[in-house]
C-alpha cells in the first residue's frame, strides 16, 4: 500500500502504526512469518498506556489466531469486506467505544478492530 494510499481514522500512530500496517498486510496476505515479526515490533512499542496497548496486541494476537486457523465461525473470517459491510463494522467498533466508560483494555481491544476495519476500507479504494 503506497503511503498515500494509507488508512486515515487509525488509533496507532507513527512507528507502530507503520508495524500494524505491516501487519495487516501479511495477515491478509497469510504471511504468517511477517505477521509475528511486525505483531513482535509492536510488542516493543512503548505506550502511555499500558492497559490500552496489552488489549490492542490481544485484538492483533486474536486476528493472527483466527486467520491461521481459518474458522469460519470466526469474526474475521465470516465479516463481510464489502465496502457497506466495512462501513457497518466501523460504525459497530465506534459505538462500543463510544458507549459508556469503557476500560482501557476494552478501548485498545476495539480499537485494533477498527484500525483493521479502516486498513481493508482504504485498501478496497
Amino acid at each position: 500500500m503506497k503511503r498515500s494510499d494509507r488508512p486515515r481514522g487509525m488509533t496507532a500512530t507513527g512507528k507502530t502504526r507503520e508495524a500494524v500496517i505491516v501487519f495487516f498486510d501479511a495477515v491478509i496476505e497469510r504471511r504468517f512469518s511477517d505477521a509475528d515479526k511486525a505483531l513482535d515490533e509492536v510488542r516493543g512499542r512503548k505506550n502511555a498506556n499500558p492497559e490500552f496497548q496489552e488489549g490492542y496486541i490481544k485484538a492483533l494476537e486474536g486476528i493472527l489466531t483466527s486467520v491461521r486457523s481459518g474458522d469460519e465461525r470466526d469474526f474475521f473470517n465470516r465479516a463481510s469486506t464489502t465496502e457497506e459491510g466495512l462501513e457497518k463494522h466501523s460504525k459497530d467498533f465506534r459505538e462500543l467505544l463510544m458507549k459508556g466508560r469503557p476500560k482501557p483494555f476494552d478501548t485498545g481491544f476495539f480499537s485494533a478492530w477498527s484500525d483493521l476495519v479502516h486498513y481493508r476500507m482504504a485498501a478496497k479504494k
